[in-house]
Formats: C-alpha cells, sequence, structure tokens
C-alpha cells in the first residue's frame, strides 16, 4: 500500500529553520564574544609588557647616570682635598 506519510508542514520546518538561524546567531555570538576578549587580553598583555620593558629601561638608565654623577662628585672631592 502507499506511503501516506507526507512528511512536516511547511510552517513546522519554517519556524525549525528560523530556530536553527536564531540558535546558530546565538552561537556565533557567543563564539566572536570569547574569542574577541582573548584578542583584547592578549594586546593588553603585549602592551604591558612593553610598557613595563620602557619602565625598566629608564631605570636602568637613571641608575647609570646616577652612578656616573656619584663618580664625578667623588674624584671632584677626592680632587678638593689633595690640594
Amino acid at each position: 500500500m502507499g506511503n501516506n506519510n507526507k512528511g512536516t508542514g511547511f510552517f513546522t520546518g519554517l519556524v525549525l529553520f528560523k530556530a536553527g538561524f536564531i540558535l546558530g546567531g546565538i552561537i556565533g555570538a557567543a563564539t566572536v564574544y570569547v574569542l574577541s576578549q582573548k584578542n583584547v587580553r592578549d594586546t593588553l598583555k603585549a602592551k604591558v609588557k612593553d610598557a613595563v620593558t620602557q619602565v625598566r629601561e629608564s631605570i636602568h638608565e637613571a641608575i647609570e647616570e646616577g652612578r656616573e654623577a656619584a663618580a664625578r662628585k667623588e674624584a671632584e672631592l677626592r680632587g678638593d682635598q689633595e690640594r
């Protein structure tokens, strides 16, 4: 005998299509959000690392300048004492 199964109706298919579309949009938005947060974190981490490196170099330069100034002053004072 014949197969009388006509399948799902048009409206059922339309509702399932819309539900799938909306669910896909939500999953896509959540994925983009998570990935963008990782990129923001990585970018921020790189910027902080660069800033720390610059500050560290500035501190080392200041220390070297201080040592040189102290050495000059010490030499100046020793020169005054010898006179």
